[in-house]
């Protein structure tokens, strides 16, 4: 039984390193298995997003072609509403001119009314002051003038 014995214990070590490796195989299928199922919810994924850029790609088409259209036509309306504003300018600068024109013609004669008036207010301020004075003055002293005369 002694010769035996060694070769039961190689059988024994074989069997063991047998399943050791059916099991090293197996969890390297489940893992390449659950790897291959990643891949493809990756795939997908990708593959719906990119559905989704074609769809974005093409709206964007069109809203950069909006765009053009709009510049271009923006493009036409420039020199007119430049030719316009030039216009407003040219009427803006005349409508100045001839206000700072009226305006300088008018100061002079203006300020020299308004020192007359301002003139003739104060001379007769002063004239009724000295008619109110003399009659005050008159009528103080018995209705004579002045009794020293």
């Amino acid at each position: 039984m002694e010769g035996k014995e060694p070769m039961d214990t190689m059988t024994v070590l074989l069997a063991v390193c047998a399943v050791v490796v059916t099991i090293a195989i197996a969890a390297t299928a489940i893992a390449t298995v659950r790897a291959i199922n990643r891949f493809e919810n990756t795939a997908e994924e990708i593959q719906k997003t990119a559905e989704m850029l074609r769809g974005t790609i093409a709206q964007t088409e069109n809203v950069i072609r909006e765009v053009h259209e709009l510049t271009d036509s923006l493009g036409e309306a420039v020199q007119p509403l430049r030719r316009a504003a030039n216009g407003v300018e040219h009427v803006t600068n005349r409508a100045v001119r001839i206000s700072s024109t009226v305006l300088n013609e008018i100061e002079a004669p203006v300020r020299t009314t308004m020192a007359l008036i301002n003139g003739v207010r104060n001379g007769t301020r002063s004239l009724f002051g000295a008619l109110t004075r003399r009659v005050q003055h008159s009528h103080s002293n018995g209705g004579y003038r002045d009794a020293q005369q």
